[in-house]
């Protein structure tokens, strides 16, 4: 009799009781194996080339292996542009082709499988209860989570820690770090220790030193955002994840507020709105031209205008010059 080692329950992920209730028996070895690798991944989807490189397969056996699922209804095939496709690559009749045509062809691109679903299946309670039973780790993870917490956590909860840690690959360690750091900012809602505990997945924030690299950075971008939001009076009281990634890599320029309310000025004057992306065009023209202040800001835009209106009064006394030397020419013929 064999049985599962508790001690491999420290992370886990969710695969449809259909792949081994009903398709088990007739799935080829590779299917299985190229199936497991998609539902490891977090994002939900993961490349040909990836799978080929980990199972030491062809892409062309990728594919084959993965038409299996694509036919049960367990993937979905889709387009470069996201849209599904339910006929399989591997299964389409190749088509003759011309010495011509095989030249035409564009390089191939790069496919992608993905999950029949875009949300991953949350927990019952029956089986809330049955990993609390079999995993002192989940039980523990529970119990540390409502000390941090000063509450007991009910089934939105618990379902929220158990799926960041059994579906998406943290371990209890990261995933109490996080809820210790989003409660004390006053951010410890069940939803919210969700996103981030996603991100932190996509990520791949698997150590203590990378959760507190995310941590610092994150306090710094929040510390930058509300100074920014009180200077320009913008309503949103926290910056998205694009602000977000759009501060921190100011902040690694060297780029001090008054900069970044320079550049604001200059985007709302330019566009009529605030734009982080425009902003970042002009911070990091700046930083190329080694200006670190308003001032140097101000200097340059002095100078370029100076230098326009120079080559205006330059254009219009050669137009001028011109004209006289032709005035001058036809009065002496």
């Amino acid at each position: 009799m064999y049985k599962c080692n508790p001690d491999c329950y420290s992370a886990m992920f969710a695969i449809p009781a259909s792949v081994a209730d009903t398709y088990l028996a007739e799935a080829p070895g590779n299917s299985v194996k190229a199936l497991l690798l998609i539902f490891r991944n977090p994002s939900g989807a993961v490349s040909v080339s990836e799978i080929s490189e980990k199972l030491g397969l062809s892409a062309d056996a990728v594919l084959q292996s993965l038409d299996f699922w694509v036919q049960k209804g367990v993937l979905l095939f889709t387009d470069d542009a996201g849209n599904v496709k339910y006929v399989p690559k591997a299964a389409q009749a190749p088509k003759a082709q011309t010495a011509a045509e095989e030249k035409a062809v564009p390089a191939a691109k790069e496919t992608t499988f993905s999950l029949s679903t875009t949300d991953f299946p949350k927990p019952t309670m029956e089986q809330i209860a049955a990993r609390i039973r079999e995993d002192k780790t989940v039980r523990s993870l529970f119990s540390e989570a409502q000390c941090i917490l000063g509450r007991t956590i009910g089934l939105d909860m618990q379902t929220t820690l158990l799926t960041l840690f059994d579906t998406y690959g943290l371990q209890k360690e990261i995933i109490l770090t996080l809820v210790q750091y989003l409660s004390e900012h006053g951010r410890g809602a069940t939803a919210n220790i969700l996103r981030v505990g996603k991100i932190w997945a996509q990520r791949e924030i698997n150590t203590l030193d990378a959760a507190n690299e995310y941590i610092q950075n994150d306090t710094q971008v929040n510390r930058l955002f509300a100074e920014f939001r009180a200077a320009t009076g913008i309503s949103n009281p926290r910056p998205t994840q694009r602000q977000s990634d759009y501060l921190l890599a100011w902040t690694g320029m060297g780029m001090p507020m008054e900069l970044l309310l320079k550049a604001y000025e200059e985007t709302v004057e330019r566009t009529g709105k605030l734009s982080f992306a425009y902003m970042d065009k002009i911070l990091k023209n700046w930083h190329n031209d080694g200006i670190q202040t308003a001032d140097g800001a101000d200097a340059q835009k002095a100078q370029k205008s100076a230098a326009k209106q120079s080559d205006k009064q330059a254009s219009r006394s050669y137009d001028l010059d011109d004209a006289l030397q032709r005035i001058l020419g036809e009065n002496n013929a």
